[in-house]
């Protein structure tokens, strides 16, 4: 059985989400204290204090797409092709949540916690709001076109695009989503694997409001 350590919200939670869509058993830990101190278990796996986490008998793997990708491969999941262009628009996709849309929003965190009050916190905190409003407008005008980000099958950066977004609540200045981004939103969250993990991690799932 393998062992996926998080964070309740946070980005592991798409990996908690592909384990219950995948079906596989699994025991998840969340890491962190109420203070956000790092478990001295995690810290043992990986030195950085950070999550995802997934131990897999002798195998232990760090980073969010890594996990992901090894998961999908594990189960020959249609989420990620084994070949061809399926595969590579499913792994662009997977990288653009991962290393594009998650920094926009850790930039706006950092900004928040990092500046003092004053004229030039608000304008950063402004422009880190347009450069992740700029970003859900191309998720939105590619979701115009195709039922998910990836094509016409669901894939791991439909879910980790809808963990993210339930972020926005706590980023100073105004995100919105389009209508096809909430579309997105509102049937990855109701979806049984989802649900689950919502429950398992006690987080209330605000974006699709």
């Amino acid at each position: 059985m393998v062992k996926l350590y998080g964070k309740n919200g946070a980005c592991s939670m798409a990996v908690h989400v592909l384990l219950n869509e995948l079906g596989e058993k699994y025991e998840y830990v969340n890491a962190y204290d109420a203070h956000g101190k790092a478990s001295d278990e995690l810290k043992a796996l990986n030195p950085l204090g950070q999550i995802p986490v997934l131990v897999d008998g002798d195998l232990t793997l760090t980073e969010g797409a890594a996990i992901i990708n090894y998961l999908l491969d594990k189960h020959e999941s249609p989420m990620l092709p084994k070949s061809g262009s399926g595969r590579a628009k499913a792994l662009q996709w997977l990288a653009f949540a991962n290393a594009t849309m998650h920094p926009a929003y850790g930039r706006a965190f950092f900004l928040k916690g990092a500046l003092g009050e004053g004229a030039e916190k608000e304008k950063a905190l402004k422009i880190a709001a347009e450069k992740i409003n700029v970003l859900w407008a191309l998720v939105d005008a590619r979701l115009a076109k195709q039922k998910y980000v990836a094509g016409e099958q669901f894939s791991a950066a439909d879910i980790l695009l809808t963990v993210i977004a339930n972020w926005t609540s706590n980023v100073p200045g105004t995100i919105t989503f389009g209508e096809h981004v909430k579309r997105l939103l509102k049937e990855v969250s109701a979806r049984p694997a989802y649900q689950k993990t919502l429950t398992a991690e006690h987080v209330e799932y605000k974006a699709a409001a």
